[in-house]
Order: structure tokens, then C-alpha cells, then sequence
């Protein structure tokens, strides 16, 4: 009995196709690292504009209830206030948002009856635009997100 014994080692096409298989492996772990990286900056980003958002309403209805607002300031604010949620002026990597407000007087007529202070209702809301998030491109940084609060306030009387 003649056997042939065969066995000489790794082949070259054993190691092309486990390169193979470990290339497909480390894409697919690359993409989702990418993702996960992508979506913790949108949630950072959208936690910045939130606190920003926060504190601007904390100071409007300071104003409300302070009573000593002017017409101007009774008006709203169409144009908003520019600020940055990353970076600054002139930075490269900088994203910039805008804080809005508007006023509105309400009547001395609710669901309980009437009354005799005066009350606003205050919206505030903030715009940006980021464009880690958007893709690449002619229309590049287009990607826009807005947030909105409100509540009702009242003006006391001193």
C-alpha cells in the first residue's frame, strides 16, 4: 500500500481568500464606525443648540416678568441672533445658528374665567445647519434642523 501524503502547508489561495474575508470584515466594522462617529456629533451638536435654546427662553421670560418690556422688544425678533454651537467667527469647522422669539399678547379671556393680568405667550426656536451631516457636494451645508419651545407667561405688576 502506497498512500501520497499531501500536505505541504498554506496554500496561496487559502491566504488570498482569508485576506478577503478579514478586508470585507474591517469595512463593514469601518462603515459603522463612521456612522456611530456621525451620529454622536449630530446628538452633541443638537444638545448644544438645546441648552442655547434653554437659556435664551430663560432670559425672555425674565424680561416678560420683569414687565419692562419696550415696543420693539414686544415686536418679536424676525432676524434672529447669530451664534456659534462649534468654533466661532472666521473658524473653519464652525457651525452657526440663529435664536428667534416672537410675542404674542393674549386676551384677558381663558378657560377659567376672566383675568386681569397681562399675558404672553413666548415661542422661541433655533435654526442651524450642519454640514458634517449633510453630503458632499453643490449643495453642501443645506442640511437644516430648527428646535421649538414655548410656554405662557405672565407680567406682574410692580
Amino acid at each position: 500500500m502506497n498512500l501520497k501524503n499531501s500536505s505541504q502547508g498554506i496554500g496561496f489561495i487559502e491566504v488570498m481568500t482569508a485576506t478577503v474575508i478579514i478586508s470585507i470584515a474591517c469595512v463593514g466594522l469601518m462603515m459603522g464606525v463612521v456612522h456611530a462617529r456621525g451620529e454622536l456629533h449630530s446628538l452633541e451638536i443638537k444638545e448644544r443648540a438645546t441648552e442655547e435654546l434653554l437659556n435664551y427662553m430663560e432670559y425672555w421670560k425674565g424680561r416678560i416678568a420683569d414687565g419692562s418690556l419696550s415696543v420693539y422688544e414686544l415686536a418679536g425678533d424676525p432676524d434672529g441672533d447669530e451664534i456659534f454651537l462649534v468654533g466661532g467667527m472666521g473658524q473653519k469647522n464652525s457651525i452657526e445658528a440663529r435664536l428667534y422669539y416672537d410675542l404674542r399678547r393674549l386676551n384677558p379671556f381663558n378657560d377659567y374665567g376672566n383675568t386681569d393680568l397681562t399675558r404672553y405667550e413666548l415661542e422661541c426656536w433655533i435654526k442651524w445647519g450642519d454640514r458634517f451631516t449633510s453630503p458632499t457636494g453643490r449643495y453642501a451645508g443645506d442640511t437644516g434642523y430648527e428646535r421649538r419651545i414655548s410656554t405662557i407667561m405672565t407680567e406682574f405688576e410692580l
